[in-house]
């Protein structure tokens, strides 16, 4: 889970906020819940106590030093931090940091700049930490390079290939590893990816203890992500299946078609689903305002490793369903529970159905000790029932009656549990889902 949105409440109090929620988020749905909590960028930056993390300052001060206006960040003390990591993990969930590895803000004095010929903003030998108070020779342009892939804003852009900066950033991310400093065990979520090359990921990881590494490369395109995540070595943020999702979901018409959310061009995960990290909305971006429990129950069900929205699970109730009505089967808590205990976590794909732009089946095989899998089908008609007959490989399934535990419509009068049905021998059976909705089915008394 994104553990914070834009703009959370100031005030120093969001960690404590996060803490509080530990327990619930393991235990989300019938002892299943999440395994990993992403904080947001964690450094005191340019803008204190107002600042969201992304202008980082002083990398080694987690709010522990009066500077910047104030002593801690918007989220909280270093203790505070300390506190909700351990709290995390006394759950067994990993946390996972933000990572910015592409640009700086903040320093306090110019200084002459001889690369420039002039004076420059790059004197941070200021900083109450005293650790990684570079200077201009940290940054483009310098007597090594005038540029890498791409700048931020009006940040100072970080040169990664000479200068201080790529041991610092090593140093500094096995610091944030130390308990006794934050205790980050779970990797690193990379900020503006484009920004740099990426054998820096790499290189990260790699120094961190093969951590693992999500970027966030900011692109449609399949290919460009695929290229990013073999030559860093890292996992990414499925953008393009993003973009597919919302461009069906909100045509309210039905009119998009549905089988393009399994389309390797057109979705990471169904290209390479062991490096694809899928979403449905974060910080930065929250643009399916259709139906979005279509868009969780897909990303919950098929490939890759799902990342769920705090605003979506807390503020807009989609853990029980939300706007998409609320009961048993609704809801992103029932299909954590779908994913985990009925196919052990790790869905292992079968499509079954792909030729038809209202409605698509696919189903995740299921695994000895107890974990049947499932079918899920998912309907994009603003007004009829959509479903019929598939055939699944999945052993487990057949020659068993199969009931809904998952299921939602957004359309009232039509949110109700879909028919039982029975799967035969051959693995036939019929499958329903409510109008722009969906039905999970398994085995009935699991």
């Amino acid at each position: 889970m994104q553990g914070f949105y834009w703009d959370v409440p100031g005030g120093g109090n969001w960690y404590n906020t996060m803490k509080a929620n530990a327990r619930g988020l393991r235990y989300m749905a019938g002892g299943v819940g999440i395994d990993r909590i992403w904080f947001p960028p964690v450094s005191k930056a340019e803008g204190g106590g107002y600042s969201m993390g992304y202008n980082p300052y002083d990398y080694y001060d987690l709010g522990q030093y009066d500077q910047k206006g104030t002593v801690e960040t918007r989220f909280g003390s270093q203790q505070e931090l300390k506190a909700a990591i351990a709290e995390f993990s006394r759950y067994g969930i990993v946390s996972m940091a933000d990572i910015v590895l592409n640009h700086r803000a903040g320093a306090e004095r110019q200084e002459a700049n001889p690369r420039v010929g002039g004076a420059t903003w790059t004197d941070f030998s200021s900083v109450a930490s005293g650790r990684m108070a570079w200077h201009w020779d940290a940054f483009h342009p310098n007597s090594y390079c005038s540029w890498d892939n791409g700048t931020f804003g009006g940040a100072l852009d970080v040169c990664h290939h000479a200068g201080p900066a790529y041991n610092d950033f090593k140093d500094w991310l096995n610091w944030l590893k130390d308990p006794g400093n934050a205790g980050f065990t779970g990797g690193w979520r990379y900020d503006y990816v484009k920004g740099y090359a990426p054998w820096v990921n790499k290189d990260m990881n790699a120094a961190t203890g093969g951590m693992m590494g999500i970027g966030e490369y900011w692109d449609r395109d399949v290919d460009a992500l695929n290229k990013w995540a073999v030559e860093s070595g890292s996992s990414v943020f499925d953008f393009p299946l993003y973009y597919t999702m919302r461009d069906i979901l909100n045509d309210a018409s039905g009119g998009g078609w549905l089988p393009d959310l399994m389309d390797p061009r057109k979705s990471f995960a169904a290209k390479w689903d062991a490096r694809a990290v899928t979403f449905v909305a974060n910080h930065d971006t929250d643009e399916i305002h259709a139906d979005k429990m279509l868009a969780y129950a897909f990303i919950l069900t098929y490939k890759g490793y799902p990342c769920l929205f705090w605003k979506d699970y807390f503020d807009y109730a989609l853990a029980e369903g939300g706007g998409a009505g609320t009961g048993e089967g609704n809801g992103i808590k029932k299909l954590v529970w779908c994913r985990e205990q009925l196919a052990a976590g790790g869905p292992n794909i079968q499509i079954l159905k792909s030729d038809d732009g209202d409605w698509i089946s696919y189903g995740a095989y299921g695994y000895s000790g107890g974990s049947p899998g499932y079918i899920v089908v998912m309907n994009d008609s603003p007004s009829s029932w959509k479903g019929g007959w598939v055939t699944t490989g999945n052993p487990y399934l057949k020659n068993r009656k199969l009931k809904a535990y998952a299921w939602s419509s957004a359309r009232s009068g039509y949110n109700s549990r879909p028919e039982a049905q029975y799967c035969d021998g051959a693995g036939n059976v019929q499958v329903w889902a409510p109008p722009r909705g969906y039905a999970v089915y398994s085995v009935e008394g699991f």
